[in-house]
C-alpha cells in the first residue's frame, strides 16, 4: 500500500525525491496503526511511547476514563468535547490484558495512590487491533 503510494505520488509530481516525501508523510500519519506502542502506567502518570511521538500524563490531569473494546481513553476533559480527539491518552488493549490495565487505572486514579511512586505498576506493547 505504502509502496503503490510512493509510486503514485511519485509518477503524478513526476519526482522521485517528492513521491520518498510522500511515503514517509503516510507512514508518520498511521505509525500508531503499523507500529507497537509500548505503554507505562505508574504512581506519577501514564506515557505512550510510539514510533514518532512520545505521550505523557499525570494522573491528577485525568479527569475521565473512557473504556471501550479496543482500549481505554484517559482524557484530561471533565466531559465529552470535540477535543476530545486531540486530548489524554488512548491506550490499546494488548491480548487478554484488558482487566489488568483497567485495575492499574482504577486504583492509580483512586486517592490511596496519590504519591505512590514511579514504579511501573503495568507496562505493556500493544498493536492497534485494526493494524
Amino acid at each position: 500500500m505504502v509502496a503503490f503510494a510512493v509510486t503514485t505520488a511519485g509518477i503524478g509530481f513526476g519526482s522521485i525525491v517528492l513521491g520518498l516525501l510522500a511515503g514517509v508523510l503516510l507512514v508518520a500519519s498511521v505509525a500508531e496503526y503499523l507500529f507497537p506502542v509500548h505503554y507505562t502506567m505508574d504512581g506519577s502518570g501514564v506515557s505512550a511511547r510510539g514510533l514518532w511521538q512520545r505521550r505523557s500524563m499525570k494522573w491528577s490531569q485525568v479527569r475521565r476514563v473512557i473504556r471501550d473494546e479496543m482500549g481505554v481513553k484517559l482524557s484530561p476533559l471533565p466531559r465529552p468535547s470535540r477535543l476530545e480527539a486531540y486530548r489524554g491518552i488512548y491506550a490499546w488493549f494488548s491480548e487478554n490484558n484488558q482487566d489488568e490495565v483497567m485495575a492499574a487505572i482504577t486504583y492509580l486514579t483512586s486517592p490511596e495512590a496519590a504519591g505512590g511512586g514511579d514504579r511501573p505498576l503495568v507496562e505493556f506493547i500493544a498493536r492497534s487491533p485494526r493494524a
